[in-house]
């Protein structure tokens, strides 16, 4: 199980505003990519209760939120589960790797099979909050995520391409309804202890629209449930 702290902030911005700046930052920072794609998949799996917590959170504006997600990238085989715990722009992380078992237990609600995984913390915590709350699989989110970070690994700064999202159905197999314009993206700066001043240079060079919902919630609101 591994946790990461770190301010989280998001933007929306358009692509001439991305291609003035994205130079820049390539210069000064490592480009995190996977295999020779200059972006790669994510694709998640959002959990919520039977009252929406998660979403209500973000559009109530509360200022301390939690929520669950399934992630997986290229392999569909290699998932994790995730907790992300938020008071206003400080984001805690957690999250753990799980095989295909765990994955059905958590799609299925299945308790008894979950709990031969107790000995993960995060597993363990997520059962007891599917009894609790009776969480289930809500929405699937799916996006291109161009990735670039500092040498310490202190800074992250993304670009999310091609936001799609869907209600969860066990039969989905691709997420295909746009969630943005096509001139536009999201920018994400996520830093454990400092923003360079250098790199606060580049993002002030254009107009940033700050998001105040999630993707999660931008799916949950553009589909019928």
């Amino acid at each position: 199980m591994k946790t990461t702290i770190r301010h989280e902030y998001k933007y929306m911005i358009s692509y001439v505003d991305y291609f003035r700046i994205v130079e820049q930052l390539r210069v000064l920072m490592i480009h995190d990519k996977h295999g020779d794609e200059d972006s790669y998949p994510v694709r998640s799996i959002y959990l919520d209760d039977l009252v929406f917590s998660g979403a209500s959170d973000k559009a109530f504006g509360n200022e301390i939120h939690k929520k669950y997600r399934v992630r997986f990238y290229h392999d569909e085989n290699k998932k994790k589960l995730e907790c992300k715990y938020k008071i206003g722009e400080v984001s805690e992380k957690t999250s753990t790797p799980i095989n295909n078992e765990v994955y059905k237990g958590i799609i299925e609600s299945d308790f008894d099979l979950l709990y031969k995984f107790f000995e993960d913390d995060l597993i363990r915590k997520y059962t007891l909050d599917l009894l609790k709350s009776h969480l289930k699989p809500t929405v699937f989110i799916e996006y291109q995520r161009e990735a670039y970070r500092d040498s310490l690994d202190n800074v992250r700064v993304t670009f999310d391409h091609s936001l799609c999202g869907e209600r969860y159905s066990e039969f989905l197999k691709t997420v295909d309804y746009q969630l943005m314009a096509n001139d536009k993206l999201i920018l994400e700066v996520k830093y454990e202890h400092y923003l360079p001043k250098s790199i606060k240079a580049i993002l002030h060079q254009i107009p940033m629209d700050h998001i105040a919902y999630s993707k999660y919630f931008m799916g949950f609101s553009s589909t019928e449930f």
